[in-house]
């Protein structure tokens, strides 16, 4: 896959500040897709229906699959897409994590969802910082009449969340499979009713500012040995690497304490070694003090 250009990544960056999405196009080739497809097909052997039971909010004919970590490796793929984490750097900061990823097939007839805000979660006043952008993955096209993402264009930038039964002008996000969008954490929007009779396919992967708690726990949610076979980048948005000064353990780089537990991973990974000499240095120490 081509690298996204700078003035690409600025464009998308702009787009979002300015109306709280942007789209592009072309984001996930013929063969991913595919290969998403089969994966949801052995997601609805293992797990029918979905890992949620149907409710207003979540839908009543939606499938949605959270705790995706621990199925198909497609799954680290998807979590670090390089031209989302190209732009997300320009909205969220350096350090921003993975908060929830999961799909949202939304079956024939699923009415609209309410229009919401994604960082909603956190109850912070508006205006504040980015906390959230999510993406949408349009696995099939994302039309009017299929239940695309519906959106309240320039709704980031209001000083209020959406107020429950208010009328909004809102619009679908329209766009061929194929393609992502971003949707900031403040921009009202819900998905579309599906008035057609086949699914809309699409995944949700949502990520926060580093410094915010993720919504899904994923360091808890996958074992640490799993967890240390993963690409350094996916381990730094799981909560691996320091933001800001904050998820440190010892003063250092967390991946080294469970390297030394689970596993080294790297053998010349420079935090790894780091954390094994602290180790040995307590050791020595407390042998001395104790002899």
């Amino acid at each position: 896959m081509r690298e996204l250009t700078q003035s690409e990544q600025q464009h998308h960056a702009d787009e979002v500040a300015k109306q709280g999405y942007s789209i592009m196009e072309g984001a996930i080739d013929r063969d991913f897709r595919s290969a998403l497809l089969e994966e949801f097909e052995h997601l609805e052997q293992v797990r029918p229906g979905g890992d949620l039971a149907p409710a207003p909010f979540s839908g009543y004919v939606t499938r949605r699959w959270f705790d995706v970590l621990n199925d198909g490796d497609i799954w680290q793929r998807v979590a670090t897409h390089p031209w989302i984490m190209a732009v997300l750097p320009k909205l969220l900061g350096d350090g921003f994590l993975l908060s929830t990823m999961g799909t949202a097939i939304i079956g024939p007839g699923e009415d609209a969802q309410p229009l919401h805000v994604d960082d909603g979660v956190y109850a912070f006043p508006r205006p504040h910082p980015n906390l959230v952008c999510n993406t949408m993955w349009a696995i099939s096209d994302f039309t009017a009449e299929s239940g695309a993402t519906m959106v309240v264009p320039e709704s980031n930038n209001w000083d209020h969340d959406p107020v429950l039964n208010e009328k909004y002008d809102a619009i679908p996000v329209e766009m061929p499979a194929g393609s992502i969008a971003f949707v900031l954490g403040t921009c009202y929007h819900g998905a579309g009713k599906n008035a057609t009779d086949t699914d809309r396919v699409a995944l949700t992967i949502n990520y926060c500012s580093g410094s915010m708690r993720q919504q899904e726990n994923l360091m808890l949610g996958v074992h640490p040995e799993r967890m240390m076979t993963f690409p350094r980048e996916l381990q730094d948005i799981l909560g691996f690497k320091i933001c800001k000064g904050a998820g440190h353990l010892f003063a250092t780089d967390p991946r080294s304490e469970m390297g030394r537990h689970y596993g080294p991973g790297n053998p010349d990974d420079p935090y790894l070694n780091r954390r094994s000499a602290l180790h040995s240095e307590r050791v020595k120490r407390k042998t001395r003090q104790e002899s």
